[in-house]
């Protein structure tokens, strides 16, 4: 009797794991690319948002670096870069040497050196957190979605005299790696119907 009531408590505490381990019917993995090297794991923002949302949301997916069955994989990239690249260097130009803006301008009085520029967001560049999911059942991975993850700019970027621009200063968006991750994630539970 006594072993009986034994084997019944260990498979009544280890219930829960196992219960855990069925649940999970998909396996990912999260990585980032920068160009030169790869990165596997959250950053902190993702860890945040998996531990608060991860068990609502995506209940049958679980996190496994060892033998995943997706990979997402995620880099930072800018669109529309070229469009405001020769813009931004004229503006930096005519900002270090101090000159007038154009041949049409007359004033003297003020300089670029000192003034304080609100740099408004084009809409023709962006900033985003590109990802693609990779399939690890087959060789070589295939690449089976691909999409953005990316936040509106919320207002304007001051521009502090002297300060140079960037083309990310007149993006419209910023990358966002968590909703990036989120979408991928959203995509695969509806594709694979968990």
């Amino acid at each position: 009797m006594m072993r009986r009531t034994l084997c019944l408590t260990i498979l009544l505490a280890g219930s829960p794991f196992l219960l855990a381990a069925q649940e999970c019917k998909l396996k990912f993995v999260v990585a980032y690319n920068d160009g030169k090297t790869l990165q596997v794991g959250l950053t902190p923002e993702q860890k945040k948002f998996w531990e608060r949302e991860g068990a609502k949301h995506f209940k049958s997916m679980c996190l496994d670096s060892k033998e995943p069955n997706y990979i997402i994989l995620w880099s930072e990239g800018l669109s529309g870069a070229e469009a405001a690249k020769a813009a931004i260097d004229q503006f930096n130009r005519v900002r270090n040497t101090g000159e007038a803006p154009g041949p049409t301008s007359t004033d003297t009085n003020s300089s670029l050196m000192s003034a304080t520029i609100y740099i408004r967001p084009l809409g023709s560049v962006r900033e985003k957190a590109d990802y693609w999911i990779l399939d690890t059942s087959k060789a070589p991975y295939p690449v089976i979605r691909k999409g953005q993850g990316y936040q509106d700019v919320p207002f304007s970027r001051v521009n502090q005299p002297g300060e140079s621009v960037k083309a990310s200063d007149v993006a419209s968006t910023i990358a966002d790696p968590v909703a990036a991750m989120e979408n991928a994630l959203k995509w695969l539970k509806k594709e694979k119907k968990l």
